[in-house]
């Protein structure tokens, strides 16, 4: 296991994926090169299927080294994480890379815990320690690269740029899964295991996780009605307070169970439209039977006591927006309807989105002296859907102005 130090954890909470070669001690006084990948965890289990994986060195205009790891969950238009070369540690690593080949990367999700290690190899040419060891690293504001960044790994992607040099990492031993454990608020756990889990229930786990301690009694998990027929299945997490509820639908992608091949991101789309087209339906009956004061149980069989007249979020979870995003405007028709219907707010967020929105909830919770992390969460999901109806679009990264959403609350 990885435990990274204050400023790379800092790093980790502020950016929902990057790259991050560091130096740190192992063995007791040994030094070893490391990489950090932190991602969602779709392309997290992409990388542990043994996809293509390529480091690629390059510069920007004003001679900054960037490194980005290509990641080829689509063949035919892989994913790009890169950081910039900041500090003495990532340039000893990349040096000492150069003289052994061999590092070791280390997986982070969505709540930044370390997931899953393996052991892999990286040729670092002449040309990429060059870049590197002539790097400026004098910045101190690394968004301000963003769009330079963005057109040179379009151009890197479409083959239509040379001025690079790539390296393929090389897996050479198995991954090692890594049991997390999380004591949440009420009486619940929550655990995960990247290589293990059933995909179903590992993101509802990452859900629970990030959701689980928001309000005093906790998220509740796989709640259940009830009914003359039989039990049946109500929400898969819901969380409430004295003004509101909020219904969590959690609509994974199994892409991985008793498949030859694993599938490009034009049919994870599709099967992530349809899912969510279900969960759609699955919330207005929620919303409904809330609003009819129907009794709720948790897993346990105890009634659950849900606040049924104030604003009800309906959240539903999918692992990556970006799967959506071309289908926005019928998501809006949708969105309409389901407020039309049921007088509450309709929400399409991703495992990202999500860490966003209760990360948001606990620091503007801290910075105000009246405001609870459900009243920030509350608050903060109406201010999304404002901006998502403003732009027309789902798929936005959404990053809490705390100062202000505190003095409002």
């Amino acid at each position: 296991m990885h435990i990274p130090r204050e400023e790379l954890r800092q790093e980790m909470l502020s950016t929902p994926q990057f790259v991050r070669f560091t130096f740190p001690y192992q063995d007791g006084d040994k030094k070893h090169p490391t990489l950090i990948v932190k991602a969602n965890s779709l392309l997290l289990k992409y990388i542990i299927q043994g996809v293509p994986l390529i480091m690629t060195f390059f510069t920007t205009s004003d001679g900054q080294c960037v490194y980005a790891l290509y990641i080829e969950d689509d063949p035919a238009n892989g994913v790009f994480l890169h950081s910039i070369v900041v500090n003495d540690d990532e340039v000893a690593a990349i040096n000492d890379l150069k003289n052994h080949n061999n590092c070791t990367v280390y997986l982070f999700n969505e709540t930044c815990t370390n997931c899953a290690w393996a052991s892999v190899t990286i040729k670092i040419s002449k040309q990429a320690l060059a870049l590197v060891n002539n790097s400026p690293r004098s910045v101190t504001n690394t968004s301000l690269y963003s769009a330079e960044i963005s057109t040179i790994l379009n151009q890197i992607g479409s083959g239509s740029t040379q001025d690079v040099s790539q390296s393929n990492v090389s897996i050479i031993t198995d991954w090692h899964s890594l049991n997390s454990h999380f004591i949440l608020n009420g009486t619940d756990t929550a655990a995960l295991n990247l290589l293990t889990d059933n995909e179903g229930r590992h993101q509802e786990q990452i859900a629970h996780v990030l959701l689980g301690n928001l309000s005093p009694k906790g998220a509740f998990l796989n709640t259940m009605l009830h009914e003359p027929s039989g039990s049946k299945e109500f929400m898969d997490i819901v969380l409430t307070y004295k003004n509101g509820t909020i219904l969590l639908e959690s609509n994974s992608l199994s892409i991985f169970e008793q498949r030859v091949s694993l599938p490009p991101r034009t049919k994870l789309a599709k099967n992530t439209k349809k899912s969510v087209k279900k969960a759609i339906k699955q919330l207005k009956g929620a919303a409904r039977t809330l609003r009819d004061n129907v009794k709720i149980f948790d897993d346990h069989g105890k009634t659950i006591e849900l606040e049924s007249n104030q604003l009800i979020h309906a959240v539903i979870l999918v692992p990556d927006l970006a799967l959506l995003a071309n289908d926005s405007k019928e998501w809006f028709t949708d969105i309409v309807s389901f407020k039309e219907k049921t007088g509450g707010l309709l929400h399409m967020l991703d495992t990202v989105q999500l860490f966003r929105a209760a990360q948001a909830a606990e620091m503007i919770a801290k910075a105000s002296t009246r405001s609870t992390p459900m009243m920030a969460l509350d608050y903060y999901l109406i201010k999304r859907a404002e901006i998502a109806s403003k732009y027309d679009s789902i798929n936005f990264d959404m990053i809490a102005l705390t100062s202000r959403a505190s003095n409002i609350l």
